[in-house]
């Protein structure tokens, strides 16, 4: 099995040299706080790693593995921007094409990169819950866009597709973007 990267093809092994390895720094910011005595900071690590591995197990129940793969590796490469997701309803059984859906989340976050700060404090939340026509989808960003006017018009054009059931646009200014989609 072969994972298509950005850059490159990871192997099964590659990935789970990278999984192992943002455990190792987990378990070590643990055991820091508790040899100095901050056992509510190591408390609150652990409680942050068992909610990100429930979310890990929500995304994965979707039954979309190409989906899911995007978005767990997502941070794994240099990006201008960290992904933080949530899948509300984690018994959801969806009915979207997992290739089609894999390269519109590409496509996306694509536009998202062309117009924020490279290395700005750049941060893409995305909520994932069932919805009457399909699945929604919340996504919310936040750090320095550099054209809000361009990045707009992109978004915009991205959601006119035919497969976008609904979508509206929040906010938006040169620090935040808010819209959800259903597909």
């Amino acid at each position: 099995m072969r994972l298509i990267m950005k850059n490159e093809n990871w192997t099964v092994i590659q990935a789970m040299r990278h999984a192992r390895h943002d455990w190792m720094n987990q378990l070590q910011l643990i055991k820091g706080f508790m040899a100095l005595g901050k056992l509510e900071d190591a408390e609150r690590v652990i409680e942050t790693a068992i909610l990100q591995a429930r979310q890990e197990a929500h995304l994965c129940n979707l039954r979309l593995p190409n989906f899911a793969e995007k978005l767990l590796t997502f941070n794994w490469e240099e990006r201008s921007f960290q992904l933080e997701y949530e899948v509300l309803d984690h018994e959801t059984s969806v009915n979207i094409q997992d290739e089609w859906l894999s390269e519109w989340i590409d496509s996306l976050f694509y536009l998202i990169e062309r117009h924020i700060k490279r290395y700005g404090d750049n941060l893409l939340s995305l909520s994932i819950n069932k919805a009457d026509e399909g699945l929604r989808f919340f996504f919310e960003f936040s750090g320095i866009i550099q054209n809000e006017q361009l990045l707009l018009e992109d978004i915009q054009s991205q959601l006119q597709a035919s497969y976008v059931q609904q979508w509206k646009i929040h906010e938006h200014s040169s620090q935040e973007f808010l819209f959800e989609v259903v597909l």
